[in-house]
This record gives C-alpha cells, structure tokens and sequence, in this order.
C-alpha cells in the first residue's frame, strides 16, 4: 500500500497510515483531486476518460473522490467492498457510473448497507451495477487474504472490465 508517499507491506503500519488517512479525510481527498488534476493535465491522457478504482480502504477512497470531483469529474468510479456511503444528497454530486463489488459475507461492509447504498445512487438517478457476491467475505479479491475467493474473483474482475469498456 501507499500512503502519503510511504510504501508498506506491513499490516500493523498499514493500518496505522490508513487510520492517519481516515482522520484527515481532508487532506485525502485533496491529494486524490491533484492526482485527477494532474492526470488531466497531460498531453497523451484524457480528461473525461479518467475513473477512479479501488480495493476495501480503497474502495471508500474511490466513493470519496467521486464525492468530491465537480471541478474534475470522473468517467466513472469502482468500488470493491469500500465503506459507503448512503446519503441521496451527497450522492446526488456523482455524475457518472458506479460500479460496486461486495460479498454477501461480509462484517465490515454488511449486505443491507449496499443494498442501502445501492437504493440511493437508484433514488437520485446515477446508473450503477452492484453486484452482492454470495457466499463470499471482505477482501475476496486479495489473493493474500484467508477470505480469497478466486472463481467470484475473476467474475468481477470480467464485470468490472465490462463496466470500464462501456462507460470509459
């Protein structure tokens, strides 16, 4: 993971650097809107082809730059299993696709949260594909973790290609 310039693979310091981001979301979100911004900014990239795309801390990190973009939107944004968020006002700002990958069992990210979630970005008219993989928990997609699920791995891997090739 990288965190503010700072490359760990250890978890406890992962955390603690991820706990760091999550108590100055402020300073987060700024940083991801230059990486946009800058990313905007060059020659061979274009600008309303640009999505954000993230994995459980990263997943939330993704909803939160589409939170915040209305100086640079996105083209599109993938959350996998990420902390969400559910207000129809605050998502009203999404202007763009949602894609969203969870599993069903899941303790962090509960199946009624995402349905929730899912409801909203319905209710203020943001098209969107969520996809609740059963049987299946947190961070099914980390190859390193106990929860690893490979075959619900590679189904959302092909959507998530899916969803990029249609909407970016």
């Amino acid at each position: 993971m990288i965190y503010f310039q700072e490359v760990t693979t250890d978890p406890n310091r992962a955390r603690e650097l991820s706990s760091f981001v999550r108590n100055n979301s402020d300073i987060a979100i700024e940083n991801m809107q230059f990486a946009v911004s800058y990313l905007s900014s060059l020659e061979n990239v274009n600008a309303s082809r640009i999505a954000s795309l993230g994995w459980c801390f990263g997943g939330g990190q993704s909803l939160q730059l589409a939170l915040n973009s209305e100086e640079h939107p996105l083209a599109a944004t993938i959350i996998y299993y990420g902390n969400l968020v559910n207000n129809t006002e605050a998502l009203s700002k999404i202007k763009w696709p949602v894609l969203g990958i969870f599993g069903d069992q899941d303790r962090s990210i509960p199946v009624n949260s995402v349905k929730q979630f899912g409801q909203a970005l319905n209710e203020v008219g943001i098209t969107n594909e969520i996809y609740i993989y059963p049987g299946v928990g947190h961070a099914f997609a980390n190859p390193s973790n106990d929860n690893y699920a490979p075959k619900e791995t590679d189904d959302a891997w092909k959507k998530t290609l899916a969803f990029l090739d249609e909407y970016v």
